[in-house]
């Protein structure tokens, strides 16, 4: 038996755990009159994940899973656990389901579950890789990109995954969408130009326009709440997080740092979170866009390489 103080104090702990009002048995004899001790007061379950916040890939259990985290890098949940890669997880507006693309199907797909993790489903079903979902602002579409005509080509679907229709169309390569705030435009990467740019369309994939314009390597656009879309890009010797107006004007690196610095995402402020390997693995940080600062560090064990991309072929990136 434990001893009597160790009991007491044992009880003590699991009443900080319940409502007020729960009563401590003392040590010493049962109580009299026939009477019994309550039953033992049970641990309140886990508290849940985050239901907002940032969501990001690691391999920190061994596998690349989605994670979430509050915006100051408290409560870091895996919500995927699944043997599978599960990677590029992109909010629903609401805040209440995440998308995300899975080999959990032997071939990339998109899934969506609830921002709890509960009720992971695969919304395209195609053999192709498919990948890098993005929701309309509304709430009602995600874009995505996907290899099943032969290159890899901006998607659009419902956002329970009827009505996929490609809107490219075009022979190179083109992918990780990105909406306007307003939902009439979409961002997105290409290599038409013979290196990657940072391309804008309509909607509906019409007026296909080259926003960067550089030789360089410019890619993952993300745009902000306003009239900003920052990118990652190889301009500078290194990879670094850049910002542009949406018309492609007044290219500017954010980051300047000697490490790579990739995926923007932003807040729905003005804040930027971004990875990096400044500090020698990738982790996530996050910065203020106007003021161009280095970045505040939130994670400490983020070890899967977030440049990643969809391989449809050994040395094929996108």
């Amino acid at each position: 038996p434990l001893p009597c103080g160790l009991f007491s104090h044992r009880l003590w702990l699991l009443s900080l755990l319940v409502v007020a009002g729960s009563v401590l048995v003392g040590c010493g004899d049962a109580p009299t009159g026939g009477g019994a001790l309550p039953p033992p007061v049970a641990p309140p379950p886990p508290p849940p994940p985050p239901s907002s916040g940032i969501a990001f890939e690691s391999r920190r259990d061994g596998i690349v899973d989605i994670y979430v985290m509050n915006a100051d890098g408290t409560a870091q949940t895996n919500l995927t656990n699944n043997p599978a890669d599960d990677r590029a997880a992109a909010w629903s507006p609401d805040g209440t389901k995440i998308a995300f693309h899975s080999t959990r199907d032997r071939n990339f797909e998109v899934f969506v579950m609830n921002a709890d993790g509960t009720a992971q489903t695969n919304l395209t079903n195609n053999p192709a890789d498919d990948g890098v979902p993005a929701w309309s602002p509304d709430g009602t579409k995600i874009a995505f990109h996907s290899d099943r005509d032969g290159n890899f080509e901006v998607f659009v679907m419902n956002a329970d995954g009827t009505a996929q229709t490609n809107l490219t169309n075009n022979p190179a390569d083109d992918g990780f969408p990105a909406w306007s705030p307003d939902g009439t435009q979409i961002i997105f990467t290409s290599d038409r130009d013979g290196n990657f740019e940072i391309y804008v369309m309509n909607a509906d994939g019409r007026a296909q326009t080259n926003l960067t314009n550089n030789p360089a390597d410019d890619l993952r656009p993300a745009w902000s709440p306003g009239t900003k879309i920052a990118f990652e890009t190889s301009r500078d010797g290194n990879f670094e997080v850049f910002v542009m107006n949406a018309d492609g004007t007044a290219q500017t690196n954010l980051t300047n740092n000697p490490a790579d610095d990739l995926r923007p995402a932003w807040s729905p402020g003005t804040k930027i979170a971004f990875t990096s390997d400044r500090d020698g693995n990738f982790e996530i940080y996050v910065m203020n866009e106007p003021h161009q600062q280095p970045g505040r560090r939130l994670t400490s064990s983020v070890v899967a390489r977030h440049v990643d991309r969809l391989r449809d072929q050994p040395g094929r990136q996108l």
